[in-house]
């Protein structure tokens, strides 16, 4: 890895190590149980999480050496993009934005992106999605549904030791992904989305899309919400906003 580029990974890969766990038995002394493992930060010391024995820990390193090893092996320009990038403790979600991917949805070029999840505190396994992001605004957008029964089909899920002919074959569905844009280009928001989305996204969200000029059809809103989740919603939360916008939308 460039020295660029693992200044931007370096936080990601902090070195994890499992520990025993004591609790306080009947008597009141301390003793071990082999039903549960800590997981802990091995630099520091400090405890993550406390998880069942049967918790395998898959290192953020171990997932994340890979694809820079696939990336570097692309003929396509990618990027480390902080913009929806996170880490903590307990979890992680690293942007790789192909700024040469794009599709126009008639306002700007939207960029395909890969997200790659991560958690050691179970709250999510080793996951990948593809998802844009636009360039004028830094909205995120994540394809989950639209792509969905594409990779099930041709793919058995986006594998890092595929990525090359995961990218191409992903790009070439970007006529599938403008088609259901041109749909919400076309629908009217109903009451029963209005409803949906305070449902889902809760009254804060509403709020801000009720104040905004009137969205004249489905896209509108989309790009309202995407809006709203890209700037506002704390990064550590915007993984599953994005997901419950994608399925509102059927994107």
């Amino acid at each position: 890895m460039t020295t660029e580029i693992e200044s931007k990974l370096w936080k990601f890969m902090f070195p994890v190590t499992e520990g025993k766990v004591l609790y306080e038995s009947e008597s009141g002394k301390p003793v071990f149980t082999s039903d549960y493992k800590a997981i802990m930060r091995e630099d520091t010391g400090s405890l993550i999480s406390v998880m069942s024995d049967s918790y395998k820990i898959v290192p953020n390193a171990e997932i994340i050496k890979p694809l820079m090893e696939q990336l570097h092996n692309l003929d396509s320009k990618w990027i480390i993009d902080a913009s929806h990038s996170f880490v903590s403790d307990e979890r992680m979600r690293l942007q790789v934005t192909f700024p040469d991917l794009t599709f126009n949805d008639g306002r700007s070029d939207i960029a395909l992106s890969l997200f790659l999840h991560n958690s050691y505190d179970g709250s999510e396994g080793v996951r990948m999605y593809w998802g844009a992001i636009r360039g004028i605004c830094s909205n995120g957008m994540v394809f989950g549904k639209v792509l969905a029964k594409f990779y099930a089909r041709h793919t058995s899920g986006i594998q890092l030791d595929n990525l090359s002919e995961q990218v191409a074959l992903t790009y070439e569905q970007i006529p599938v992904i403008r088609e259901r844009i041109s749909v919400l280009q076309n629908i009217g928001v109903t009451k029963q989305l209005q409803e949906s989305v305070e449902k889902q996204l809760g009254k804060t969200v509403t709020k801000y899309v009720q104040e905004q000029p009137q969205a004249d059809n489905q896209w509108i809103l989309y790009n309202y919400l995407t809006w709203y989740v890209s700037h506002v919603v704390e990064q550590r939360m915007r993984a599953s906003y994005q997901m419950r916008v994608s399925k509102m939308f059927e994107l």
